[in-house]
């Protein structure tokens, strides 16, 4: 019966591949849409539960994750009272700071707008980007206030072109700093899309002294070995909320983060779900261009329909020849869109910076569906054929 339905799909190849065609493109579609949807999710997950992220406890300013109206006494910025205070309780390993803007970054009169990071030593981890060239600056030049910079390689490219950046000297804010290495991102960056990929990492006591006008925007607290996170984030900011004689000024940015985890979580899920649902409609449409076909085979072979039935097939035999033939063109489609789908998605993530994750239950259940157009679509044409009388299909014409 499987080889009678594949001779027959292979006697016409051309219309039997365009007929599997909406089935393909649908399959392959939501096999894309789920992986990227998905690679979004973990790229946010990962930040938040690296182990960097997992030994430090970031504390923000209220105001700068709750904002609404400015009010009178508003705490936007950390000083240094705030972290010589932290600097004092047990299990304190090390107290960094962030600052974070935006300004020109210039060399040999090109200039760059470009996204300004201030971090500590580790910055790289906590942020999680990877040093491709040179090396990141270290904690003693943290200390000594040097004046270097990691480019990130867009940043680069467009400020040296194909050379190399490590070691020439470009302006930020007016001042020279010495370029020690260049960046690339290890996950897709929200933040990116609407502020640019254009980014240059200095040590935040560097980006202090260039911008002593900007707030420092987050207390990182590196915390010793086997000390209870949550305790000591409590002591923390409760400690730093009465020195700033506010009940509530700072706040562990943890919760926060787990927040906006589960809310991205959330909209990339129904994000995924509605354009995968849109993908589908190319299933359906799949479908009935295999009904249509299959309608136009039986009329087609109608008279060996009828010749087949003289040689003793009965209906049953007809109804599952071409049923068979149904299935076997939605089931070739959908496993050429997983196919396809896959690759897609490998080349999403090799060629840009959105992630994608390969989901196996959605191939699955894409495999399943198109099987299931196979028999839905493919029924009624296998029906038809199977009533024919048999006389009246020899006499056909």
């Amino acid at each position: 019966m499987l080889a009678a339905a594949w001779l027959s799909l292979t006697a016409n190849v051309l219309r039997s591949l365009l007929t599997m065609l909406g089935i393909f493109i649908g399959v392959a579609s939501i096999i894309a849409i789920v992986a990227i949807g998905q690679g979004g999710t973990t790229a946010v997950v990962n930040v938040i539960e690296s182990h960097a992220a997992q030994q430090t406890i970031e504390i923000l300013p209220k105001e700068l994750v709750e904002p609404g109206l400015p009010q009178p006494g508003q705490v936007l910025s950390f000083t240094e009272d705030d972290l010589q205070l932290v600097r004092q309780f047990d299990g304190v390993a090390d107290v960094s700071y962030s600052v974070n803007g935006q300004g020109d970054v210039g060399y040999r009169g090109k200039t760059i707008n470009a996204n300004i990071e201030g971090g500590p030593s580790d910055l790289n981890e906590l942020a999680n980007f990877t040093v491709v060239q040179g090396h990141m600056y270290t904690s003693a030049d943290w200390l000594a206030h040097r004046r270097l910079a990691v480019l990130s390689t867009s940043l680069a490219h467009k400020l040296f072109g194909n050379q190399s950046p490590v070691g020439q000297v470009i302006q930020v804010g007016g001042q020279p700093l010495q370029v020690v290495g260049v960046a690339v991102s290890n996950q897709f960056n929200f933040m990116s899309m609407f502020l640019g990929a254009d980014t240059i990492y200095l040590p935040a006591t560097t980006c202090t002294d260039l911008f002593p006008w900007w707030n420092i925007s987050e207390m990182d607290v590196t915390i010793q070995p086997g000390t209870d996170k949550a305790a000591l984030s409590k002591r923390l900011v409760t400690a730093l909320n009465l020195h700033a004689h506010q009940a509530d000024a700072f706040i562990d940015s943890s919760g926060f983060l787990l927040g906006l985890e589960k809310t991205i979580g959330t909209i990339t899920t129904i994000l995924t779900a509605v354009i995968g649902a849109v993908a589908g409609i190319a299933l359906v449409v799949g479908g009935v261009g295999v009904m249509n076909m299959m309608l136009v085979s039986v009329s087609e072979r109608t008279e060996e329909i009828g010749l087949r039935m003289s040689l003793g097939a009965t209906q049953s035999d007809i109804l599952l020849q071409f049923l068979c033939e149904s299935v076997m063109i939605t089931g070739c489609g959908g496993l050429l869109g997983i196919a396809f789908g896959v690759v897609a998605s490998i080349l999403v993530h090799a060629l840009t910076p959105l992630p994608s994750v390969v989901s196996w239950q959605a191939a699955v259940i894409g495999f399943l569906f198109s099987m299931a157009m196979g028999v839905v679509c493919g029924l009624y044409p296998a029906y038809k054929a199977s009533k024919l009388h048999p006389i009246d299909a020899l006499r056909y014409e």
